[in-house]
Order: structure tokens, then C-alpha cells, then sequence
């Protein structure tokens, strides 16, 4: 089983689409994943359609002890369920901070889930004890990088961060991956950005770039991920390679565009208000 932290303190870089995007493609190709919401804004949860205030079970009641995963757990598609997020656990940051061992409580919550293939998990934009939790659970960090200059520029702190947990907390913890998102080829700056990105990590920067895609952005509010929003868009395309680039399979052969349809998009979960 590969345990799989998606980290990065800067917001709006492409880390829970990418944590949801790839999860859904992981389990597409026929392989048992678990998603953990582990951001107090539950974004990811929000992604696949649930609603964190009707939610009995989430992260915060796993870390607190008054669920088991087995509890917690939602199967929002084939192959694939996500123990989902509520802002009840902004609290536990406080809660935790008081525990000995605060460290440990997520690895102790999930010690006996052993049947998934791949365990993914979304961790808040920050570098308190949830994202410590989170990374002393997992085996391997993937970093959503976006192709921009400040989005380099925060890294040093994150990498930091991480060497501290490896030394102090989790031995076997690996920065295995960046993943270049919003990436436009015709933009100077995203290609000097992943050029700098391969010099410096040399050997664990993704092949595949998430290109800048507007259905990528509208999924969300939608409650699906992009294979079921927009299959035929570049989104969908590049995540189902970037899946394929993790679990050693052949890139697809390329498909003929779709001819252009006139069905509707699927109704947003958010309506906007009238004037």
C-alpha cells in the first residue's frame, strides 16, 4: 500500500485538484483508493458533491476519537472513498496540541486499514499539527507546484518542514514527487518554472504537466471530479496520464477530438443568487 501526502503551504496551487483528480484516475485504472480530507475547509469533501454540516462522521471525529475509518468512510465512486472534512476540525489544532503523542493520533487512527492500494491524503495549506499528522502517516510527499515564480519561492520552508518530521518523527519520509500544475507552454515563466524545478530536483519532477484548463476550475462546483465533468478535456486527459506516469502504464493513444455538443453543463451545487 502507498500512503501519499499532497502537500503545499501556499493556497491555490492546485493541491486538492490534484488530490481528488488523481485519487479519481488512480481508481479508475482498477485500484482500491481511500482519499482523507484532512483541510478544515473541506474542499476535497465539497469536490464529490457531499456536504460537510450533514456529515456525522468526518476526520475531526476520527482524530477525536469518536469513529473509526470504517465509520467515517464515504464510497463516492468505483474503487474510490474519502473519509470526508468538516470545519468542526479547525478545533482539533488546539485539541491535539494538548495530547501527548499529538503527533501520532492519525498513523494510530488508521494502524489497521490495510486494504487499499493507495492512500491519498489532502493536507491543509499550513505547517501545524494536522499537516505533522498527515506527514508522519504517510510513506511518500507529492508537492502541486504552480508554474509560477512565488510558488518556488515558498518551497525551501516546506522542504524544511518536512526533513524536520523525517528526522524527529518519520524515518522512512520521502519527497517522492513535484507535480507542475496550471501550466501554459505558450508563458516564458512556467517553463523557466519547471526547468528550475528539474534542476534542483533532479529525477522527481513529474513528466506530465497539469495544464491551466477552466473545466478544472468549474468541476468543483459541481460536485464531480473531471472524468465525470468533462472527460474529453485536457484536465481529464492529464490526470489520467499522471496516474498512469505513478502506476508504470503505457500512455493512452491519443483520441480524436469530440465533436462539439450542445447538451448543457450539469447544474452547479452552488446556485448563484438573484438580483
Amino acid at each position: 500500500m502507498r500512503k501519499i501526502a499532497l502537500v503545499n503551504q501556499k493556497g491555490g496551487v492546485g493541491k486538492t485538484t490534484t488530490a481528488v483528480n488523481l485519487s479519481a484516475a488512480v481508481a479508475r485504472h482498477d485500484r482500491k483508493v481511500l482519499l482523507l480530507d484532512l483541510d478544515p475547509q473541506a474542499n476535497a469533501t465539497v469536490h464529490f458533491g457531499l456536504r460537510p454540516p450533514e456529515l456525522k462522521a468526518t476526520t475531526y471525529s476520527l482524530l477525536s476519537g469518536g469513529a473509526t475509518p470504517r465509520d467515517a468512510m464515504r464510497e463516492v465512486a468505483r474503487n474510490l472513498w474519502i473519509i470526508p472534512s468538516s470545519l468542526d476540525l479547525a478545533g482539533a489544532e488546539m485539541e491535539l496540541s494538548t495530547q501527548i503523542g499529538r503527533e501520532y493520533v492519525l498513523r494510530e487512527a488508521l494502524r489497521d486499514l490495510a486494504d487499499f492500494d493507495f492512500i491519498f491524503v489532502d493536507c491543509p495549506p499550513s505547517l501545524g499539527v494536522l499537516n505533522v499528522n498527515g506527514l508522519v502517516f504517510v510513506d511518500e510527499i507529492f508537492i502541486p507546484v504552480q508554474c509560477e515564480f512565488f510558488a518556488l519561492h515558498g518551497l525551501s520552508l516546506l522542504l524544511r518542514t518536512v526533513e524536520l518530521v523525517k528526522r524527529r518523527l518519520n524515518p522512512g519520509l520521502t519527497v517522492s514527487a513535484f507535480v507542475p500544475c496550471m501550466y501554459d507552454a505558450r508563458k516564458g515563466l512556467a517553463r523557466e518554472t519547471v526547468g528550475e524545478l528539474e534542476r534542483h530536483f533532479q529525477g522527481r519532477v513529474f513528466g506530465t504537466r497539469i495544464r491551466a484548463n477552466v473545466r478544472l476550475a468549474e468541476a468543483p462546483s459541481h460536485g464531480m471530479t473531471i472524468f465525470d465533468y468533462a472527460p474529453d478535456s485536457n484536465g481529464a486527459e492529464d490526470y489520467d496520464a499522471l496516474a498512469r506516469e505513478i502506476l508504470g502504464l503505457p500512455k493512452a493513444e491519443p483520441q480524436p477530438p469530440a465533436p462539439e455538443q450542445a447538451t448543457p453543463n450539469p447544474a452547479p451545487l452552488i446556485q448563484p443568487t438573484q438580483a
